[in-house]
């Protein structure tokens, strides 16, 4: 019953549009035309009511001559049609000759640009604007109107004066009819109505489509579509029979006008955006910007410009875009006809249609009169049936989308119930193993056989190490299914895999009498994520051993080409365990998963003389294997356990029972404190500054978080003085870039082993052991730069007074060798001293300087009355290369004293230190090549620039002007020294 009402109401539609169409015939068909300036209608019939005053009329260019003169001078001119180029002003006229059966006759005007005045009989019956001979003397207005008269005899002459200074087009470009009044009436108030029936139609769907858009505002096609239709109900009522200037006659014509032509280009813009944005394939975003920019930018002058001041190009951009929409229509085409759309052809089938209807509507209107020309069947057609097409289309694709939804949810379901059988058989298998489990632990405490405890710890053992594969199993099923997975392809050593998962069953395989003939190359390497690939192999072999006894198994390895085929086969499969295959078997999804992930494919079956399962993985390379990395790691961990002397480690953690666990995996190698809160670890390190390291998890509760509680701690000690390692429960790129750029040193996933968490630890320390004894490298080679001619220039000095001035002579010794005192204790005790004695260091080079320059230098120091230099720790040697540069490349150059001012203040929790000079300055250029490490830059810059980074981690700018001067900013975090601390020096 609904189908036959949907066809029912299809065929009335189709009946009205036809309707729409055709009920309005085009008066060109009227064969009667005006020759040499007369009309003769005297032989016209009753079915033609009216006609259209087209022909020669009688026209006088340049000159407004009046009615009854004006046929002694005139030329003749086809009408309807534009003047030429150079006619600006000018004279129509025509004698019409009426039938008889006309009473009262109607003349219906259109379009005369861009100024006129209408004569009958000498008469004038209209005006439109003010004609002139000058563009200042002309008022432009251009209304569609009709006039009725009676006739007072069977001849009418129909004289127009007309001008145009504003619009391409002059004179009487659209056809002035005439006809009989009663049926002119009638068809204007058709034509008006069915354009406001096409106004109200165009305005619902618009309306419609933009609501649709606004629940959804994924789909960006409603959007323009809603948009395109809007707009074409505004164009309708603006062009055409001029709707809105008939409903509001006292609008300005030049606003009118420039609204008629930015609407127009804007709808166009909008039709051919909405198809690029339906069909993306069609071009590129670059590609349609580019094509679109020349009648955006038209769009936008006709807008903001005076009303018809580039009507001269305006046909062009019509042609323009009638090409655009040929370009579209023919990509489309290509596109469909070579299957290489993403849309669906019925979509696009659909829209190719639409496309051609309005390609009709864009040529025959910009070819005819522009838009709308009022008996334009053409233009009517490709309007009705582009907007009947677009209709289709959007719905077509609706329901397009809701069958791809009820695709969606039936294989949604599907994969639900697929993943409801999994959850059950690993449910079940993870309750077996945890019960098991929790029974042994029980039962060992009341074993007095100590060889028999120990087997049941083992099987214990053995039956967790499953566990914990299984969870990864659920984990990576969970992962898989929301596509949030990444396998790490590696070259994978098949055997090593192989055997760990037999020494993780071996007991299983023990008992039930399981004999294992491998027989995998040693060499071969294959493609696969070696984590994963256990898992897959664990969990065959599980599969296997439940439905084999009693039994030998084979497995065997075959490299073929680009792929290996691994084989596990039993030779007879004992009939009395059959029972459970199905169950069992949908266990195996996961593995198929993890299969397919690693770009293999795996088989399982059962057959009349055994269990075969085949799994093919991609070929890698024939090598000898290294040393399995879990017993390197454990290797290198338990070396470095008998070389360590233990140090303090706050692990960081509020899961009381994993931090206990921590604690007893490495009690025996640190001395371990626990933090259940980051306060309480940053309370504890405040007042415990000798930890030697730190392992944070990264979710803790409360109101200072662990990337808070890092970053504070990055502001007392760099990472090379405390190494600080994060337990992260994801492995998210982002939230590890978020740890490491807030200061760890490295990160460890949860769950992890000892061993790993004692490689992660050894590695940090040795990290730490080799950048401070490559920091005392370069701190020894500054100093043996910094001795040998420093001290040639100051002994020669001193050697100089001894003969003028023994007391300046003694004085200068003592400072020379308050120096050396100072970077011989550098060199012994390490990293650190505090600011008074950098100060105290300085001041003693610069009075051994002095005594080479003399009263051209002087030099000053001012430090923040709030800092405690005494008590404030730097690294050592890091400002005295500072101020030795200032004096060496700043002044030493410079004729006429100079300056050095060393200024430190406290910025928040910083020391901001300025370093300036007024000798001869640096050039731009010169600057970069400093903080770069580009070009010969010295090496003691080099050394505290480095240091200042790493021992720091704070920063170093340079301002320097040639010549005026040079300043060096560092800012530094503060770090006090206590008494009551262990100092970070490391004294021998």
């Amino acid at each position: 019953m609904k189908k036959w009402i949907g066809c029912l109401g299809a065929v009335c539609a189709l009946i009205a549009i036809l309707y729409m169409i055709f009920s309005d015939k085009d008066t060109s068909e009227v064969k009667i035309k005006a020759i040499d300036g007369v009309l003769d209608l005297r032989e016209l019939t009753a079915d033609s009511p009216f006609v259209s005053l087209a022909g020669e009329w009688s026209f006088i260019a340049e000159s407004f001559v009046s009615p009854a003169e004006l046929s002694q001078e005139a030329t003749y001119i086809r009408v309807p049609g534009p003047w030429t180029t150079h006619v600006q002003w000018g004279s129509y006229q025509l004698l019409v000759q009426l039938p008889d059966d006309w009473s009262e006759i109607g003349l219906r005007v259109r379009n005369i640009w861009s100024a006129h005045t209408l004569y009958i009989d000498g008469a004038v019956v209209s005006q439109a604007g003010q004609i002139g001979t000058s563009k200042a003397d002309t008022v432009m207005d251009n209304p569609a109107y009709e006039v009725y008269l009676e006739p007072e005899d069977r001849e009418l002459l129909i004289t127009v004066h007309a001008s145009n200074f504003y619009n391409a087009r002059g004179g009487i470009v659209l056809p002035i009819d005439i006809g009989d009044a009663l049926q002119m009436k009638a068809d204007v108030h058709r034509d008006l109505t069915l354009e406001w029936a096409a106004t109200l139609c165009l305005l619902l769907f618009g309306i419609f489509h933009l609501t649709i858009y606004l629940l959804r505002t994924k789909d960006e096609a409603f959007l323009y579509s809603g948009l395109h239709f809007l707009i074409l109900a505004f164009v309708i009522v603006l062009r055409g029979e001029r709707l809105l200037m008939r409903e509001f006659p006292s609008i300005p014509i030049d606003l009118y006008l420039r609204l008629q032509d930015t609407s127009t280009y804007v709808m166009a813009l909008l039709l051919l955006v909405f198809i690029v944005k339906t069909i993306p394939s069609i071009m590129n975003r670059k590609t349609m910007m580019l094509l679109f920019l020349p009648v955006l930018i038209y769009t936008i002058l006709n807008a903001v410009l005076p009303a018809r001041v580039l009507s001269g190009v305006q046909y062009q951009f019509f042609y323009y875009i009638d090409l655009l929409f040929l370009i579209i229509i023919v990509r489309l085409f290509s596109l469909t006809v070579r299957n290489q759309t993403t849309t669906r052809k019925n979509e696009a089938i659909i829209i190719l249609l639409m496309l051609l209807f309005l390609a009709v509507f864009a040529i025959s209107s910009s070819s005819d009169t522009l838009f709308f020309s009022g008996r334009n069947e053409l233009s009517r057609i490709g309007l009705i049936g582009g907007v009947i097409m677009m209709n289709v289309f959007l719905g077509i694709r609706l329901m397009n989308r809701a069958e791809q939804s009820e695709q969606l949810t039936a294989r949604l379901q599907k994969a639900n119930d697929t993943k409801d059988d999994f959850l059950k058989v690993a449910t079940q298998d993870l309750q077996r193993p945890l019960h098991d489990t929790m029974h042994l632990i029980q039962s060992i405490s009341r074993e007095p056989d100590r060889q028999r405890q120990g087997e049941q710890l083992y099987l214990a053992e053995q039956l967790i190490g499953n566990m914990v594969y299984l969870l990864r199993d659920l984990h990576d099923f969970t992962r898989i299914r929301f596509d949030d997975y990444a396998i790490q392809l590696k070259s994978t050593n098949l055997r090593m895999v192989m055997l760990h998962v037999l020494s993780l069953m071996q007991l299983t395989l023990a008992k039930k009498k399981i004999h294992i003939h491998e027989n995998i190359p040693k060499q071969l390497y294959v493609w696969a994520d070696e984590q994963r690939l256990t898992q897959v192999l664990l969990r065959v072999m599980t599969e296997i051993a439940h439905d084999t006894a009693d039994d030998n198994l084979t497995i065997e390895s075959m490299q073929s080409g680009e792929t290996v085929l691994l084989e596990i086969a039993t030779i007879r499969k004992q009939s009395a365990l059959q029972g459970n295959w199905q169950q069992r078997s949908s266990g195996l999804m996961m593995t198929e998963e993890l299969v397919q992930q690693m770009n293999g494919s795996i088989t399982y079956e059962h057959k009349e003389n055994g269990i075969r399962c085949a799994l093919q993985l991609a070929f890698s390379e024939f090598k000898e294997p290294a040393a399995a990395p879990e017993y390197e790691e454990h290797a290198q961990a338990a070396a470095a356990d008998e070389e360590r002397e233990p140090g303090t480690l706050l692990i960081v953690d509020d899961d009381v029972m994993h931090a206990e666990v921590m604690k007893d995996m490495l009690s025996d190698t640190y001395k371990i404190r626990i933090a259940y809160t980051a306060q309480e670890a940053l309370d504890y390190y405040h007042n415990h500054p000798e930890i030697s390291m730190m392992i944070i998890d990264d979710i803790i509760p409360g109101t200072l978080n662990s990337l808070e509680l890092l970053q504070q701690i990055r502001t007392k000690a760099s990472l090379m003085e405390l190494p600080v390692i994060m337990m992260i429960s994801s492995e998210y790129p982002k939230h590890i870039e978020r740890i490491l750029a807030s200061g760890a040193n490295d990160y460890l996933i949860k769950p992890f082993s000892r061993e790993t968490l004692m490689a992660r630890l050894n590695a940090a320390e040795q990290t730490k052991h080799s950048m401070l004894k490559a920091i005392e490298y370069e701190m020894a080679f500054l100093q043996t730069q910094i001795k040998p001619h420093f001290l040639y220039n100051a002994l020669s000095n001193i050697i100089s007074f001894c003969y003028t001035d023994g007391e300046r002579a003694a004085y200068l010794l003592s400072m020379l060798s308050s120096f050396l005192r100072y970077i011989f204790d550098t060199s012994r005790d390490g990293q650190y001293s505090s600011l008074q004695k950098e100060l105290e260091i300085i001041e003693a080079y610069v009075e051994v300087e002095k005594a080479r320059f003399g009263e051209r230098l002087t030099f000053a120091y001012h430090i923040d009355p709030l800092i405690d230099a005494e008590n404030i720790l730097m690294p050592s040697l890091l400002l005295q290369p500072l101020v030795e540069n200032a004096i060496r490349h700043g002044l030493f150059d410079k004729e006429g004293p100079g300056h050095v001012q060393v200024s430190i203040y406290m910025l928040d929790s910083r020391l901001s230190i300025h370093v300036s000079d007024d000798g001869v300055g640096m050039s731009e250029e010169r600057c970069a090549q400093l903080m770069e490490g580009g070009g010969n830059i010295g090496i003691g810059f080099t050394n505290v620039r480095r240091r200042v980074h790493d021992l720091t981690q704070g920063s170093l700018e340079i301002s320097s002007y040639p010549g005026k001067g040079t300043t060096v900013q560092l800012k530094i975090p503060i770090k006090e020294a206590r008494e009551d601390v262990e100092s970070h020096h490391r004294r021998g």
